[in-house]
């Protein structure tokens, strides 16, 4: 996010449709109080299989609006073998119906120690790469399923630990796609983080000049580093006034010359969703400042990394983790997004700019 607004906070615990006391005493109290999560928009649904009106098997699943992806939060059987049949029929239910939504990707999210179970193995699910940090929901596993053919390399993944340092993030992550060490895992995250969004921030938001300009010359000459902005003067300055917005202007002129003199290109021309595509497949990962809202139901400016796609489909990862509404890095990293959800997502302000930062991979 880049310190606009933040997406509504969902209040207390609630109790979902689905949800009955049976339930809730089959599950116990520490496993109940994770689906009683309030998932706000977030599509919670629950499943459940009952024998004699009893539940044997469940399953809650939830998925970010505007996304490609459902994920499974938790699929529970009571231990027999009619629940371990209940829930691998529950688990194919939930796959069907994310053919029919027309997702790429059903996402599985692991408790604290676990491990795929075997009857997700057999259908399918594969590990998803352990992120570098995620605002403490890197305990959870993660796994996930292709339901389209959507080849591509699996980049790292962190997740922003301030309102606003979603661009710098977003261009650490991007630049392991060219071999180079963005974020490592280590107590040092933080730090680069917070460096790379003092050197490139427009106070507090990244605009795409001043973004393009510090990854430039982070990665080098050779990193073929392009932005494309079609709007004219500076951006990101909706709501302010008088000094406040004289001086951030100022700044984005500064960094427009900067740009010029390390020949990174400003394009004014709108990129459409076709020439992304195929920009991506042609060997570039892109930052794209994005809306939230489509997303989270509030509008607020953010940065995204896109690095692959396929017929229409594309794969990001959001250094945002609405952990409060029950979400973690299993649903930002590996992100799949369609064209017309992306198209309506990569525009800013009312006049609906349109801002992007190139990285040319390795």
């Amino acid at each position: 996010m880049s310190g606009f607004s933040a997406p509504a906070r969902p209040e207390a615990p609630v109790r979902p449709s689905g949800w009955d006391d049976a339930l809730e005493a089959a599950l116990g109290p520490d496993r109940a109080a994770r689906w009683l999560v309030n998932r706000g928009q977030y599509r919670p649904t629950i499943r459940v299989a009952r024998v004699d009106g009893a539940p044997v098997a469940a399953v809650l699943t939830s998925g970010r609006p505007a996304t490609a992806a459902v994920k499974i939060v938790d699929l529970w059987w009571d231990g027999s073998e009619a629940g371990l049949a209940e829930a691998g029929a529950l688990l194919d239910t939930v796959v069907a119906a994310s053919w029919l939504h027309q997702d790429a990707a059903v996402k599985w999210e692991l408790s604290p120690g676990e491990e795929l179970p075997a009857l997700a193995v057999e259908r399918g699910f594969v590990p998803l790469r352990s992120p570098w940090a995620a605002k403490g929901t890197e305990r959870f596993g993660g796994g996930v399923l292709w339901l389209v053919d959507l080849p591509h390399d699996e980049l790292g993944y962190y997740a922003q630990t301030t309102l606003y340092t979603c661009g710098a993030v977003a261009a650490l992550m991007a630049v392991e796609a060219r071999g180079a060490r963005g974020f490592a895992g280590d107590a040092a995250d933080r730090d680069r983080e917070l460096d790379f969004w003092r050197a490139a921030t427009n106070h507090p938001a990244c605009e795409p000049v001043g973004l393009a300009v510090r990854l430039r010359e982070d990665v080098g000459a050779d990193a073929g580093v392009e932005v494309a902005l079609d709007a004219d003067g500076p951006v990101l300055l909706e709501g302010y006034e008088g000094f406040e917005r004289e001086y951030r202007a100022e700044l984005q002129e500064q960094s427009l010359s900067r740009a010029e003199a390390l020949g990174v290109p400003v394009g004014r021309e709108r990129v459409s969703m076709a020439e992304l595509e195929s920009r991506l497949t042609g060997g570039e990962v892109a930052l794209l400042l994005v809306d939230e809202a489509p997303m989270h139901g509030v509008t607020g400016a953010h940065w995204i990394v896109a690095h692959a796609a396929r017929d229409g489909m594309f794969v990001v990862e959001d250094p945002w983790v609405e952990d409060a509404a029950g979400e973690t890095w299993v649903d930002t990293h590996a992100m799949p997004v369609a064209a017309e959800d992306l198209d309506r997502m990569v525009a800013w302000g009312p006049e609906g700019y349109r801002g992007i930062v190139f990285l040319r991979r390795q």
